[in-house]
Formats: C-alpha cells, sequence, structure tokens
C-alpha cells in the first residue's frame, strides 16, 4: 500500500464527513437551537459510551488479525459474536434504566439506545474488516459518507415536526443503511464458525484493546452526559458545536493514524523495524499541524464564529484571574489543546497496538481513565464547561506522557523540532489575527470573520513552509496526490 496517497485520500474522505457533519450540525441548531442540539449529543454519548464498554474492544482486534491475513472469516465471525452478546448486555441493562435514561434525555429515546449500538456496531466491524484488508480509504469514504444518509433522513424527520426525536430516529437508520453499504457493497466475508482456541485467542488480544476503546470515549462522551447533568442542555450545545469546529483539526493526523495501524503490523511481522521507526517520527510531525494554530486563534475568535454561523451567542464564563471572557472564545483553545493531545496519543495507540504491544497501551489508557475520572467532576462543578474540557486535556496528557515513557525508542528529534516551528508559526499567525481584530474593532460578522481567518491561515502555513523544509515538501506530494486522485 502506497502509504501518502492512502492518507490523502483518507483525508479527503475525513474532510467531506466533517464538512458534512458540520452542515448537519449548522442546520439543527439554527433549527432546535443549542437546547435541541444539547439532548442530541447526549444521546449520542449514551449510544458510544454503551458501543463501546459493551464492544470488548473488538473492532481494533478485528483489524489487527484480518491484516495479518489468516483465518479472516473466523475472526470477522468472533467480532460479530462479541457484538450480538454486547447489545443484548445494553438491552438488559436499559430496560429497567429506561425512565432514569428518559430523564437525562428530555425525551422518551431509552429504548433507541441498544438499537444505535447494533447499527453502529455492525457499520464499524464490516469497517475493520475492510481496514485489515488495508482499504483504509474505503474505509474512510464509508464511515464519513454516512452522514450523507444520516443527515438527510434527520432533515426530513426535523422539518416534519419530529424535533430532536427526528435526529436521535435518523442516527439509527441511517448507521443501519451504512452497514448495507459496507458489508453487501464492499465487505461481502462469508462468516465462519472460529475454534474455541481461535475464539480464545482473539478475546485474550481484545482485553487490551478495551481499554483502549474504552478510554478513547471520554473525552468524545461522556463530557456531555456530566455537562447535561451539572451545567443545562444550552452549554452542552455550545459544547458540541465547539467540538465540532475543533475536530476539524485531527482530519490530517487521524487519517495518517488510520493507514498506519495496519502498515505498523504489516512492517513488523516483515521485521522492518527501520521503517516502522520513521512513520512513528511522520505521526509526531503532523498531529498537531492544523490543532496547533486552533490554540491561538480559537481564543481571538471563538465566540464570534459562533454568533456568526448560528445566530446566537454563545455567552460567558468566568475564569480564574482572566474574569469574564466569552464561553467559545474560552473552550476553543482548550478543546483544540485536547484534540492536540488526542491526535498524538491516537499515533502512540496505532504504534503499540501495530506492533503487538498491546499491555503498554493498555497501562496509558488505564491511567487516562483514573485521571480523568478523578478530575471531571470536581472542574465541571467549580468551572462549568471550561472545567470539563481541562479534566480532558490533563487525563489526555497524563495518557500521552506514560505512552512516551514506555517507549524502546525516542521520537525522533526532527518530529519534536516540526512540533517547534508549528508552535513558532502560531504565535505569529495569533499577534497578526489580534492586531487586524482590534482595528477592525471586533471579528463578529461574515465578511470580518472570514478576513480573519483568511489572514490567519496564510501566516500560519506561509511561516511554517518557512521554517521546515519537510513539512513543504510533504504539502507538495500531498498536493500532487489529491490532483492525482482528481484527474484519475
Amino acid at each position: 500500500m502506497k502509504v501518502g496517497a492512502e492518507v490523502s485520500k483518507r483525508f479527503v474522505t475525513n474532510v467531506v464527513g466533517t464538512l458534512a457533519a458540520f452542515l448537519g450540525t449548522f442546520f439543527f441548531t439554527r433549527e432546535l437551537g443549542f437546547d435541541g442540539i444539547g439532548v442530541y449529543a447526549i444521546f449520542l454519548s449514551l449510544q458510544m459510551i454503551a458501543a463501546n464498554v459493551s464492544s470488548f474492544g473488538l473492532y481494533s482486534v478485528v483489524v489487527k488479525r484480518v491484516s495479518e491475513g489468516s483465518d479472516e472469516a473466523r475472526h470477522f465471525t468472533s467480532g460479530v459474536l462479541i457484538l450480538l452478546a454486547g447489545v443484548v448486555a445494553v438491552a438488559v441493562v436499559v430496560v429497567p434504566l429506561r425512565g432514569f435514561i428518559n430523564s437525562i434525555l428530555n425525551v422518551e429515546a431509552a429504548f433507541f439506545v441498544p438499537l444505535g449500538v447494533l447499527s453502529w456496531g455492525l457499520f464499524r466491524l464490516s469497517g475493520s474488516f475492510l481496514e485489515g484488508k488495508q482499504r483504509v480509504a474505503l474505509v474512510g469514504a464509508i464511515e464519513n459518507g454516512r452522514y450523507a444518509l444520516i443527515v438527510p433522513i434527520q432533515t426530513v424527520l426535523v422539518l416534519d415536526g419530529y424535533g430532536v426525536k427526528g435526529l436521535i430516529w435518523g442516527l439509527v437508520v441511517g448507521q443501519f443503511l451504512t452497514f448495507l453499504v459496507s458489508y453487501v457493497g464492499f465487505a461481502r466475508v462469508v462468516p465462519a464458525r472460529p475454534s474455541r482456541g481461535l475464539f480464545r485467542e482473539f478475546v485474550d488480544y481484545s482485553k487490551y484493546a478495551y481499554v483502549k476503546s474504552v478510554s478513547s470515549q471520554l473525552f468524545k462522551q461522556a463530557d456531555y452526559l456530566l455537562l447535561g447533568q451539572f451545567v443545562g442542555t444550552g452549554v452542552t450545545g455550545v459544547y458540541k458545536n465547539v467540538f465540532t469546529l475543533t475536530e476539524a483539526s485531527m482530519l490530517f493526523s487521524s487519517a495518517l493514524a488510520q493507514v498506519a495501524f495496519p502498515q505498523f503490523s504489516a512492517l513488523t511481522e516483515a521485521g522492518d523495524d527501520e521503517e516502522v521507526g520513521r512513520l512513528l517520527g511522520v505521526l509526531f510531525t503532523y498531529a498537531g499541524v492544523f490543532a496547533v494554530p486552533i490554540l491561538g486563534g480559537g481564543a481571538v475568535v471563538g465566540n464570534a464564529l459562533l454568533l456568526t454561523l448560528y445566530g446566537q451567542s454563545a455567552g460567558s464564563t468566568v475564569l480564574p484571574v482572566v474574569g469574564v471572557v466569552g464561553l467559545a472564545n474560552a473552550l476553543v483553545p482548550v478543546l483544540a489543546a485536547a484534540n492536540l493531545l488526542n491526535g498524538y496519543r491516537e499515533g502512540l495507540e496505532k504504534f503499540f497496538l501495530g506492533t503487538g504491544k498491546p499491555k503498554l497501551y493498555a497501562v496509558s489508557g488505564l491511567l487516562l481513565i483514573v485521571v480523568y475520572s478523578a478530575l471531571v467532576v470536581p472542574l465541571t462543578v467549580w468551572y462549568g464547561s471550561w472545567g470539563t474540557a481541562w479534566a480532558t486535556v490533563v487525563a489526555f496528557g497524563a495518557s500521552v506522557g506514560a505512552m512516551f515513557f514506555m517507549l524502546e525508542e525516542p521520537v525522533p528529534p526532527s518530529a519534536l523540532g516540526d512540533v517547534g516551528r508549528q508552535v513558532a508559526a502560531t504565535l505569529v499567525m495569533t499577534g497578526v489575527v489580534y492586531g487586524l481584530k482590534l482595528q477592525f474593532g471586533g471579528a463578529s460578522g461574515a465578511v470580518r470573520l472570514g478576513v480573519l481567518l483568511g489572514v490567519g491561515a496564510t501566516t500560519y502555513f506561509a511561516v511554517l513552509f518557512t521554517l521546515s523544509e519537510r513539512i513543504r515538501i510533504d504539502a507538495v506530494a500531498v498536493a500532487r496526490d489529491l490532483r492525482n486522485m482528481m484527474l484519475s
């Protein structure tokens, strides 16, 4: 597999999927307000937490085992058995707790949680099989393309007067349709009964991937449940929108990590340690290339961005020492930092799992869970959504630090140097954007905001390309791959 071309393809599908998700969030926020989108975010969190807690880490294991090239159908069937058992377990829990769950959601939707787990799990399982076959770009197209199915269905239901329930129903139906596209259209694997020994081997490895699966959802999902309980659905909706915007900073690094996972596995099997080390360095170089500038830019234009997009003010919050600031101005840089650390963590995760060292990753995942659990409630009570975001930053920082410590070979100094150049370019960009904002007398409004964002992006990449020859060369290569894709 040509890594550069695959990364470029996966990057394009990530961009398309994120754009579709953003357009959906944009429309539904304008239709239902921050409160409505906050309720939907809480349901989505329940679905994803239930799906990952009940899956026993099966998706990463399917990728790993299928990429090794033997007993593919039997490993797929092992995954199916674990998924179905997990769905049954979720249903058993949901039935007696349906009243409590509905009270959290403020809508009658508890019974849709196991259906959401099933539909999401099916399309994720078939995607994991394809990913193990190193069809990573295709998986990206399917996973991100699901929004092309989900959002139109949700739109019809919302416009027909079903409100938040329409979002939930559309999600479940769209996920199931995505599974049909993935499995019937591409995977087409015929299930085969696994032997007891093979199934035990699958489960033995999955217990380490399970820690990864659960810990990875703390940032993306648990935050919304806590915010819904402690600060209300309105602030949860603001948090959801800010997360959707900052998540865009993960597009390229996520594409690279997804492509790298089966590559790490295959290179380890081939004994090519030099190429493994080079690929790890590339992951670190690019994990923060888009997240780092948002740290500075978000603090300058965060509230103006949400006001311009949604026509609603995100409100304000009180920060220690600083005082009263715009809520989005406070949230964007912190969530961008969380995304940045999550990018580094995802790269290290793929490295440890792909090179057959799941125990090392499991330790860092447990540390993340412990730190997050200890901090998130008190910080949320004291500082609201800003405190929730910081709990995630500290937990991810602890996890990344632990994995750094456990690396047998250090990250190449050239990669760390590129991270420093990204920081330098961000500082220059932030100064330019802040000065221009003062000249404009604010950042709100489509024209002023567009100019600030355009000048900021141009400044950042101009400085970065000047400072880093490697990033400049790689950017040209990615552009060439994308051009070839469009022409082919």
